[in-house]
Formats: C-alpha cells, sequence, structure tokens
C-alpha cells in the first residue's frame, strides 16, 4: 500500500529535519574570522571549550574574562591569578612542547610574540588553530581583550572590563596638565643599566602616568652606559621587583642605586624618589597594566606636588626680603673692586 499524502508530507518533514540536524553536527554552529596580532586571518569556532595560553599576559585576560574554566595548558611561567597553578604546564616561552599542547586537545591556542615563529607554523600544521595576541600598549591590550571576547563568546564581558580600564586609563592623566612633567626611567636590569624605550608597554605606562622617559628616544629595550645615565638625571627611577629578571625576593636593583657612590649625584637618589614597582605587573600587556599605571601616577602627581611647592614659597607682605643669589654675589664682585681701587 502506497503511503498517502499526509503520510509522504510528514516523511519529508522528518528528512528535512534530520538533515538540518546533521548540518549543525558536521558544521560549526557559528564561526569567527578575526586578523591577529600578528597579521594572520584566523577562523575558529565561537566558543572553544579547550584553550591553550603561551603567556602570562593572555592568561590574565583570559582570566579576567572569567575563561579559566576553559584552559587547559598554560607556560611554566604563568603564575597570575593563583588558579592558574593547578593547569597544565606545556613549556616555556621559548620552548613549548607541540606534544603537550597536542595532548591537552585544544580548540584554541593563544599565543604571543615571544612564542617562536617554527612553534605557531608547526601547531597549526598539527591543525590546531592558532591566534596570536600581542598588545603593545595599553590601547592595544584593551583592543585585545574584546578581540578574545569575541574569540571566547565573552562579548558583554570583555565590553565591560574594556569601558572599565579605558575609563580608568584616562583617568590617571591630571586636567588640566600640569606645567612640570617628572622625568622617568624605567629599569630592568643593571649590569649593565638596561632600560625602556619607546615602543615598550613601560614607556606607554610612564606616558599615561603623567611622566617623561629620559630614555624615549631609544627603541625598545636598550642599555645606556653610566655616563649617559647620570647625565640623563631623571626626576624619578622606576625598578623592576626582586632582581629585575630574575625571581629574588630582594629588590636588588634598589638597594644598588641607593647605596652605590657611583649614583649619588642622581636627583631621584637624593630626594629618595627611586620606587619599586611589581615586575610582573609592569611587564605583562594584561589588565593588571593600568594597575601599573595607576601606581606610577600617583607618584609621579606627588613628585609634582613637591616641585610646585618647592617653586612656590611665598615671602609674607610687608616683610623683609633676604638677598638673592644673585645680589649676594654682585655685592662681594663690588667689594672686590672697591678693595683693588685701594691698593
Amino acid at each position: 500500500m502506497e503511503p498517502g499524502p499526509g503520510t509522504r508530507k510528514e516523511c519529508s518533514m522528518v528528512l528535512l529535519v534530520t538533515a538540518i540536524a546533521l548540518a549543525f553536527c558536521i558544521l560549526p554552529v557559528a564561526a569567527i574570522t578575526i586578523t591577529d596580532d600578528a597579521g594572520m586571518t584566523i577562523t575558529v569556532n565561537a566558543t572553544p571549550s579547550r584553550i591553550v595560553s603561551l603567556s602570562p599576559s593572555n592568561t590574565e585576560i583570559l582570566a579576567s574574562l572569567g575563561l579559566l574554566d576553559r584552559v587547559v595548558g598554560v607556560t611554566d611561567v604563568c603564575d597570575y591569578p593563583p588558579e592558574v597553578k593547578n593547569k597544565t604546564r606545556i613549556g616555556g616561552y621559548s620552548a613549548v612542547s607541540i606534544e603537550k599542547v597536542a595532548a591537552t586537545r585544544p580548540d584554541l591556542v593563544i599565543a604571543s610574540d615571544l612564542t617562536p615563529k617554527e612553534t605557531v607554523a608547526r601547531l597549526r600544521e598539527i591543525g590546531l588553530p592558532v591566534v596570536v595576541v600581542a598588545p603593545r600598549n595599553i590601547d592595544h591590550m584593551i583592543r585585545d581583550i574584546r578581540m578574545v571576547g569575541t574569540l571566547t563568546g565573552t562579548e558583554s564581558r570583555a565590553e565591560v572590563l574594556a569601558t572599565n580600564l579605558s575609563h580608568r586609563i584616562t583617568a590617571t592623566l591630571p586636567s588640566p596638565l600640569p606645567e612640570y612633567l617628572p622625568t622617568v626611567v624605567h629599569i630592568i636590569w643593571n649590569k649593565p643599566l638596561y632600560v625602556s624605550g619607546n615602543n615598550t608597554i613601560q614607556n606607554d605606562v610612564i606616558v599615561h602616568a603623567g611622566g617623561v622617559n629620559v630614555f624615549a628616544d631609544r627603541s625598545g629595550w636598550s642599555t645606556v652606559s653610566l655616563e649617559e645615565f647620570l647625565l640623563a638625571n631623571p626626576d624619578i627611577i622606576l625598578v623592576s621587583s626582586g632582581g629585575g629578571m630574575d625571581s629574588s625576593k630582594n629588590d636588588l636593583i634598589r638597594k644598588e642605586f641607593m647605596t652605590r657612590p657611583q649614583y649619588a649625584s642622581l636627583s631621584a637618589v637624593k630626594n629618595s624618589h627611586v620606587y619599586v614597582v611589581n615586575a610582573d605587573i609592569i611587564s605583562r600587556a594584561g589588565p593588571r597594566i593600568v594597575d601599573a599605571a595607576e601606581d606610577i601616577a600617583r607618584i609621579t602627581h606627588a613628585v609634582e606636588e613637591e616641585r610646585a611647592a618647592s617653586r612656590a614659597v611665598t615671602i609674607p607682605t610687608g616683610a623683609t626680603k633676604t638677598p638673592g643669589f644673585t645680589a649676594i654675589i654682585a655685592a662681594l664682585g663690588l667689594l672686590a673692586i672697591v678693595a683693588r681701587g685701594r691698593k
């Protein structure tokens, strides 16, 4: 017996629904295409559930978006927030284990500019989607938060975070700007003197904090001689906590500046304007970099106010004015001339 018209219609509907269901099982529900910070066009699923982070800054971005439950692998140097200490370790910055990354079965790998290009290429060769997130300044970091939010389906949370960070970083600069902006140097290491120049996240922090980087003419991170450093004579010296480039708990660099005779003539040393900043916070292009800018802004504002107060010493009306230094020198010169005339 042939099926009736009603039965044929029902069969067609079942086939259509089945075909749609199969299509959704085979194809991604949605795909997101972005251009990453390396200029590569990448397409990934909108909701990756297993993410590997290849840098501390990107781990912190993921954490700030509430994505730690999806993170299945991090580098050996990822240590914030504390919860990441329980995550699978896949190697260091430049020694990523391809095998360990693959073993975590990620559907998204977030690399950085410090991830070797060969590593990124190899991960892509084995079929893993790799996105390079490598912000160069604070505005770029905020933009990348939005990009990661888009990639992970957390757009709303990313927008709230990005907007909050934008407002905070704008508020670090006083308005209007004071007449005098303190000169600042950020030191990573002191043997030799290794400083942050332009095109670094630290330079961007100094500018947003209301300071002037005395080595802004240097490209990137650079070594400077002792003579160059003494001539620059910054108002404020910022040193990375610990040993700068190691895990020492002692603030070795600040101690060197405050005790070594070769630095005694520096204005920052004489005025005790040598400050320790958390090495991780000022070095990682993640949300906490805004914390660093706020901390340093408090320092620059205090130094500017201190300088302004010293210039604003006034003499009460009617008080006898004390001769200035120039007047004293002129008087001494006149006495010398008179004395010679009497001989």
